[in-house]
């Protein structure tokens, strides 16, 4: 078993980076799964704002906007030094400052509608947005109702009625919206750290045993052509069960309630698979690779590439159609579609669905290792 032992020998040298990946991804994992179960405020608050405001109007309308802003916001008089009102903004004591002239409810009833009235924020603040909106649609409604011949009073009676509907709103129950449990997010990126550690380690060993001179010696040596592929294919298995064991006994102190149940059982299935996918990609890569010092910044690619095309990072809800269509293309797609109809299965008997993403997963690994066979016979053809 030499070159069984040789090929784990390799592998120890990229032990630090193997770790390296385990331990982003069990920080990823954690942190995912803690802020997407966290339950959200069942109450909904309009956030206030701490508005100075300024009404020198001696009409009705200046006092009626500053009477609305006042209903939702903290209005405060503005400092009388300019001083004093530069370190209230600057220390978010005061949020938006607005100023109503004096004729603004003559100039306003006039037809008169822009830029009669003059708001400072503060800046890189959103608070202008906020309170530019409750001013634009307060002055839109009344204008709207002066602008059909109704008197000024009663115009503003009816912008007040209208401005203070309020909508209802309501959150998602548990019953209305799905709640993932914790072992959904631990298998989710799988994918990532499966093929970042599989180009790091097995594309390194395969790598190395590919190297003219090593290959030279090894046919040289009174070992047979099928015992050494035989201790190279040992060697792969060997390290894929490791790594599927080490990941499998995780899940069983992060989400053991979980990992022993028919979905558990599914999603260790679906883990396993892909490991064996990600093994036949790395193989299958490892015969493009020149160098050891290319090797980890090309395990690290490989994972984000596959990633973020399959829907690891990114849900694919939320990406185009086109995106979609290109997603199919890669084995971490199906990975992750099974991934998430695991959850909606009842049981083993509704994993009809999830067995056809499974099979999808394994013909993949099917093409990775018949494409590596294929560049290795046309690398062997071109050497000779």
């Amino acid at each position: 078993m030499i070159i069984f032992k040789a090929f784990f020998k390799i592998l120890k040298k990229n032990l630090t980076g193997i770790a390296l990946y385990v331990v982003i991804y069990l920080a990823i994992t954690v942190f995912v799964s803690v802020t997407s179960t966290e339950r959200a405020d069942e109450v909904f608050s309009k956030e206030a704002m701490d508005i100075g405001l300024e009404n020198r109007d001696q009409g009705r309308l200046g006092a009626a906007l500053a009477g609305y802003l006042g209903q939702s916001n903290a209005v405060k008089k503005i400092p009388e030094s300019r001083e004093e009102l530069c370190d209230a903004m600057y220390y978010r004591e005061i949020d938006y400052v607005l100023k109503i002239p004096e004729d603004f409810t003559e100039r306003f009833g006039a037809g008169e509608r822009e830029g009669l009235i003059e708001g400072t924020d503060v800046p890189g603040s959103a608070a202008s947005f906020f309170v530019e909106h409750e001013v634009d649609g307060f002055l839109k409604t009344v204008g709207m109702y002066l602008d059909a011949g109704i008197g000024m009073e009663r115009a503003l009676q009816l912008a007040e009625e209208d401005m203070g509907v309020r909508a209802d709103v309501s959150f998602l129950s548990r019953d209305d919206a799905r709640q993932m449990p914790v072992g959904y997010y631990y298998f989710q990126y799988l994918p990532y750290v499966f093929i970042s550690i599989m180009v790091l380690g097995v594309g390194a060993a395969m790598m190395s045993f590919q190297d003219r001179d090593m290959d030279g010696r090894n046919k040289c040596a009174s070992m047979p052509f099928f015992s050494r592929n035989l201790q190279i294919f040992l060697g792969c298995a060997a390290f894929t069960a490791a790594v599927d064991a080490v990941f499998l006994g995780m899940a069983c102190g992060s989400c053991a309630e979980y990992l022993f149940s028919a979905k558990g059982a599914l999603s260790a299935v679906n883990a396993v698979i892909f490991s064996i996918c990600a093994l036949s990609l790395a193989w299958f890569l490892s015969g493009f690779l020149k160098n050891q010092e290319t090797i980890v910044g090309f395990s690290n690619l490989a994972g984000l590439s596959f990633s973020f095309l399959g829907g690891v990072f990114v849900p694919m809800d939320v990406m185009g159609e086109t995106a979609r269509q290109i997603a199919r293309f890669v084995p971490s797609y199906w990975y992750e579609k099974a991934n998430g109809e695991i959850q909606k299965a009842g049981g083993l008997a509704d994993a009809g669905q999830i067995w056809l993403d499974f099979l999808a997963v394994a013909m993949f690994a099917l093409a990775f290792f018949s494409m590596g066979l294929l560049a290795r016979r046309m690398k062997l053809m071109r050497a000779q």
